[in-house]
């Protein structure tokens, strides 16, 4: 039998190719041929017990259930356009492994594959579902994970029914910058307590056209990471905040976590990781922030969906010169075996493969993008762990009065720091660095940022390119 130990239970239940999608807004529900349409659903993906986590590189296995983990699908309707919006309480999720769930998910729900976004939570307390120190738990995706996937896609399409909409935002301390700098100049995974970080929390609320709530959706920044290296199986801080806005509102609550890459939860023993104490106290505190920004929602409007398709299309940067690489994989095989030095190996393999094959050329990394946007909301997807820069630019350079960047959302292409980052070093441009044969630019930031806000043109204008 599982063991389970719950939360404080407060739940009640580039240059850039376009389709654009655009229908004009009414002012009211009621009497209007086209508003907007709102359904949701929610399914258990919880592991069976044993397995490992992805996050931490640990070999140990799950031993208990703290509290479920879940998929939760929002479904939107206006006029022809149809969107499915999940948020899976998983670490990451494999770009193919994301592509089947969008293509069944789709199916299932009569929806675009590319209009259905699929985001992971960050959890580090879930089963390993993108390769990264282990193999994917291959059994979990196909057993439990896809069709669950696919009943709460189903099941939030057909529960549609005519919704307005309310936001507000407040200001949430829940996360903290995490490359702490050492004296020694060196970077390291803690708390670096004058360092950047996204302090903004909004949260979207739906209801029907009686006014009784059918969904919200909170989006923060900070990495899940407040149970440590544990063998709960978790939703970490997020759940419990969750948990207390679905009891403050009646209404299942989504999460989507900001650009967290150099985030971590705010956690009171000065570190990037706790215990499942610290998830409790650090959820607790997001919950009040949460359920404060719901109680400040004030007018609730009839808005118009739309939604813009494209490519993102980020250079990479030139190969690591044919010698430098031999010397240092000749290096690494010579060495000890830490970590992250087989991964390293593999990488420097591949990149005097490309030397001796030719492919020293000009080169892209290219993934489809989905923008939505749901009246002054615009969500922008991002598939990788971006630094939080990126998300407040593009908050900046909008137009829109809400601009949601949600990170490891569509895929898991590792670590996207800044250019200024890059230059410091430290764990998340290490993984940037070594991420393939052939990383990203440095400036991969800018060229992110400014083809989304060129992408972002076209949620209005209705024209295909």
């Amino acid at each position: 039998m599982t063991t389970r130990r719950n939360f404080l239970c407060y739940s009640a239940l580039g240059v850039v190719a376009v389709t654009a999608m655009l229908v004009a807004s009414g002012n009211t529900v009621s009497g209007q041929t086209n508003h907007l349409k709102v359904g949701v659903a929610r399914e258990v993906i919880t592991p069976e017990l044993g397995g490992l986590f992805l996050g931490y590189g640990s070999d140990m296995g799950s031993t208990v259930v703290h509290d479920d983990l879940t998929v939760t699908a929002l479904a939107l309707e206006y006029d022809e356009s149809r969107v499915v919006l999940m948020s899976a309480t998983d670490c990451l999720l494999d770009n193919d492994l994301v592509a089947t769930l969008q293509t069944a998910c789709g199916e299932a729900a009569d929806v675009p594959a590319a209009n259905v976004i699929i985001a992971a939570t960050h959890t580090h307390s879930g089963p390993v579902t993108a390769a990264f120190d282990h193999d994917m738990d291959i059994e979990y995706c196909e057993q439990i994970l896809t069709p669950k996937c696919v009943a709460a896609a189903k099941a939030a399409v057909n529960a549609m029914k005519p919704a307005t909409v309310g936001v507000a935002t407040t200001e949430s301390k829940v996360g903290i910058n995490r490359r702490q700098i050492f004296p020694n100049d060196g970077v390291g995974l803690g708390q670096n307590r004058w360092g950047l970080y996204d302090s903004e929390m909004t949260v979207v609320s739906f209801k029907g056209d009686d006014g009784k709530p059918i969904a919200n959706m909170v989006h923060c920044s900070a990495h899940c990471t407040a149970a440590g290296r544990n063998t709960e199986v978790t939703r970490d801080w997020p759940g419990v905040m969750i948990d207390r806005l679905e009891s403050e509102s009646g209404a299942i609550t989504l999460f989507f976590n900001g650009l967290c890459g150099d985030l971590s939860p705010r956690i009171a023993n000065g570190r990037a990781t706790g215990d499942i104490n610290h998830v409790m106290e650090v959820g607790a505190l997001a919950g009040l922030d949460a359920v404060r920004a719901y109680q400040d929602i004030r007018v609730y409007r009839d808005e118009v969906l739309s939604v813009a398709t494209g490519v993102v299309r980020i250079p990479h940067a030139p190969l690591i010169p044919l010698e430098e690489a031999r010397q240092e994989l000749a290096k690494l095989e010579s060495g000890e075996q830490a970590r992250f030095t087989r991964k390293n190996m593999n990488v420097l393999r591949k990149n005097i493969e490309a030397h001796e094959n030719g492919e020293t050329g000009e080169s892209f990394f290219t993934y489809p993008q989905t923008l939505v946007r749901i009246g002054s909301i615009v969500l922008i997807p991002v598939p990788f762990e971006a630094s939080t820069e990126i998300s407040l630019r593009l908050r900046d350079y909008s137009k829109y009065g809400h601009t949601l960047a949600i990170g490891n959302t569509n895929g898991a292409n590792s670590y996207l720091p800044t250019r200024d980052q890059i230059t410091r070093g430290g764990y998340e441009v290490d993984m940037f660095k070594w991420s393939g044969a052939r990383r990203l630019a440095d400036n991969a930031d800018t060229h992110l940022i400014n083809q989304n806000l060129e992408l972002m043109k076209n949620l209005e204008s209705g024209v295909s390119e």
